[in-house]
């Protein structure tokens, strides 16, 4: 069945007479037809349910990293947006894009125990107004009085 696939791309014909192949091969057509299309082998298994690709899972780990370099706590749906992301930018052709949902973040960080899900906590009245832009200026309007005094 490889042989034949790989005959099939060193040949670069955009369409193939895979009947005739198979027969040559003295393998089943169905079979070659679903390798020429993308499809996985059923005898290998182990990628049937893992949506993400080593290289794609190897960018949402660095991606965690980063978030937890700069301070900020792990959540489910960031972790669900960065492979989705991920997934989107690397889709081609006519088939929907693949969606995961948090159910698989879940999962993805249950299978990785180095990173965990931090509960985020409401932040106190003075911490919300430190934010608040006016109050900023007339916190830095009563500095700059002060130090010119």
């Amino acid at each position: 069945m490889q042989a034949a696939l790989k005959f099939l791309h060193t040949t670069q014909d955009d369409d193939p007479d895979l009947s005739a192949l198979a027969k040559s091969y003295e393998i089943p057509v169905s079979g070659l037809q679903a390798l020429w299309e993308g499809r996985q082998s059923k005898q290998d298994p182990s990628a049937a349910n893992q949506k993400l690709s080593e290289d794609q899972e190897v960018a949402v780990y660095q991606y965690l990293d980063r978030l937890e370099m700069v301070g900020t706590s792990t959540r489910l749906p960031i972790v669900t947006g960065c492979a989705n992301t991920i997934l989107q930018q690397a889709h081609t052709g006519p088939s929907t894009v693949p969606v995961l949902s948090e159910q698989w973040s879940r999962h993805f960080l249950s299978q990785h125990p180095e990173y965990f899900i931090c509960k985020q906590h409401t932040i106190d009245g003075d911490h919300m107004n430190a934010h608040q832009p006016e109050d900023i200026q007339n916190g830095f309007e009563r500095y700059q009085a002060v130090c010119k005094e």
